[in-house]
């Protein structure tokens, strides 16, 4: 029988990690793969890079001066720069869970809306569960801040774990 996948959905808070100690207490590393989801903006406009002045190029008598052009930058190369810099930043966190026996991968989504990019992973990758930790919100800061792991556990089908973080 294949292991479940849950799916841990990460920003660039502490707070979203807090969730980490608790999967490793109570999902066990040898029934369980977990998949590292770090959501973030769409790359903005496509644009051009800075011409690269350090190519060395020797002008031959005769040759027709050379003037540095601008490259094109896609998005798909934003898009990769961006999923090689989430890759980094989040190493130390994948080597302590996999020192620890899981299987962990990591999925950046682009969207505009955390929820929707988290919907679509649990679709696509086929996600047994979401753990993630929440802030606790309560009264008027609820109304005008959407929590986004309320939204997530009353939208999606499947089970979620959710933590408070105490404060301190």
């Amino acid at each position: 029988m294949p292991n479940n996948k849950v799916l841990i959905p990460l920003n660039q808070s502490e707070l979203s990690q807090e969730i980490l100690p608790y999967v490793k207490k109570f999902i066990p590393a040898d029934k369980n793969d977990l998949i590292l989801f770090f959501v973030t903006k769409p790359p903005g406009s496509v644009g051009f890079g800075e011409p690269d002045l350090r190519a060395g190029y020797a002008p031959m008598p005769g040759d027709k001066p050379v003037k540095p052009t601008l490259h094109p930058i896609y998005a798909t190369q934003q898009q990769d720069s961006i999923r090689a810099q989430v890759e980094t930043d989040l190493m130390p966190v994948t080597n302590n869970l996999r020192e620890s026996g899981y299987q962990v991968a990591i999925i950046v989504g682009f969207d505009k809306d955390p929820v929707d990019a988290i919907l679509a992973a649990i679709k696509s990758s086929k996600i047994d569960l979401v753990a993630m930790s929440t802030r606790a919100r309560v009264g008027v800061t609820r109304f005008f801040f959407r929590n986004v792991a309320d939204t997530l556990a009353q939208r999606t089908k499947i089970p979620v774990l959710l933590i408070h973080p105490t404060e301190e």
